[in-house]
């Protein structure tokens, strides 16, 4: 279970950074502002796959590719995945790519999901 932890104007017009926080995983989501579906403090599922899942209207999915994974200077990982312009930032403790099993230039589907 996931948290939309916020939704900030980002710096480009139309543009959002949505916030999900997964435990001890955080996703920064490019979002145009028309194709925003989520509230602050709402319950999402996050699903990361290299195969295409299930989804419906009520969904958000995008599929892109792997560009990056760095180590900063304290220890967290930053993980980058572009959806053909829109970019995806996942932060972690850990190595994303190897817990995940994926490789740069992976292409990879990722949805966000309403609770029920």
């Amino acid at each position: 279970m996931c948290k939309i932890d916020s939704i900030k104007k980002g710096e480009l017009r139309d543009l959002l950074i949505v916030a999900v926080r997964c435990q001890d995983t955080e996703f920064n989501l490019d979002m145009i502002s028309s194709l925003n579906m989520f509230k602050d403090g709402e319950n999402v599922n996050v699903i990361l796959s290299k195969e295409r899942p299930d989804f419906t209207e009520k969904d958000f999915c995008a599929h892109g590719y792997v560009v990056t994974q760095k180590k900063k200077g304290d220890g967290t990982f930053v993980t980058i995945i572009s959806f053909f312009g829109p970019l995806l930032r996942i932060s972690s403790k850990d190595d994303f790519l190897k817990r995940a099993g994926l490789n740069v230039m992976d292409h990879v589907y990722f949805c966000v999901r309403k609770s029920e």
